[in-house]
């Protein structure tokens, strides 16, 4: 099984002719944003991967909200932006908040791109990209598009995914982060950035997917290790998850959200 999951999720980076592998511009060229971006999206969604592409080659490191289909979650995006759309993202370094994926792109392109841009090396028209991503999300069966019937959580803090947008294995992770309704810090490690020393210094090699989960202490390579860490503690194999606070465990449904 692990195989066929594998090969499918190569197969939706081949689609995407690699994008989000390699940096246009590293996080050396220009200063580090004070505060983090935050984007309300999901993994299935093919104009969410487009953000999530550009957010990598432009070495940006972001807070996920993920609003699936069946989060509970969409009630808070849409209280904040007035719909239930994704992506939306929040740049409280502007005070920019926004819809619509090209954008999104093309902010984070002016804001960010230190003179670059991120994206295509040949004009391509939006709609060609936006039937790549469509494809690649059909590759994937649709894979991190819909969240599991789970409870509140309470007082958990992001986890955080080291992470390259292109990588086969980092999508299997994002998938299971989004599916589970999880939020997370997204550190991205594109080929040739220098946060990639940091990883290093802190788990003694460059390999993603990398998991730090802040609520457990636990921290973990290889992306089949972090699924079944995610689907023991917080997943539909789960009986009792423990609350962070020590409390009384909460039961966690098994059933498929609606």
């Amino acid at each position: 099984m692990s195989l066929v999951n594998d090969v499918s999720s190569f197969a939706a980076t081949i689609v995407r002719l690699g994008r989000g592998l390699t940096p246009r511009v590293t996080a050396e060229r220009r200063p580090e944003p004070a505060q983090m971006l935050e984007l309300y999206e999901f993994e299935g969604c093919p104009y969410c991967r487009k953000v999530r592409e550009v957010l990598c080659e432009l070495d940006l490191d972001y807070v996920v909200h993920p609003v699936a289909h069946g989060s509970l979650r969409r009630d808070a995006l849409k209280r904040i932006g007035g719909k239930v759309q994704a992506p939306y993202l929040v740049d409280p370094n502007t005070g920019t908040s926004m819809y619509e994926s090209d954008d999104i792109d093309a902010y984070l392109n002016q804001t960010y791109g230190a003179g670059t841009r991120a994206g295509w090396s040949l004009p391509i028209p939006s709609v060609i990209d936006n039937l790549g991503s469509f494809v690649a999300s059909a590759v994937r069966a649709g894979r991190g598009s819909r969240c599991r019937s789970l409870p509140r959580r309470q007082r958990l803090e992001a986890l955080t995914l080291y992470n390259m947008e292109g990588s086969p294995y980092c999508r299997k992770v994002r998938e299971v982060l989004s599916e589970l309704d999880l939020e997370h810090i997204i550190r991205n490690l594109p080929k040739g950035s220098p946060k990639r020393a940091d990883l290093v210094q802190r788990a003694g090699k460059m390999q993603v997917p990398y998991l730090v989960d802040p609520n457990t202490g636990r921290e973990l390579y290889e992306s089949d290790d972090i699924i079944e860490y995610l689907e023991t503690l917080y997943g539909r194999g789960t009986r009792m998850l423990k609350s962070v606070a020590g409390e009384q465990p909460s039961p966690v449904s098994e059933g498929a959200a609606t």
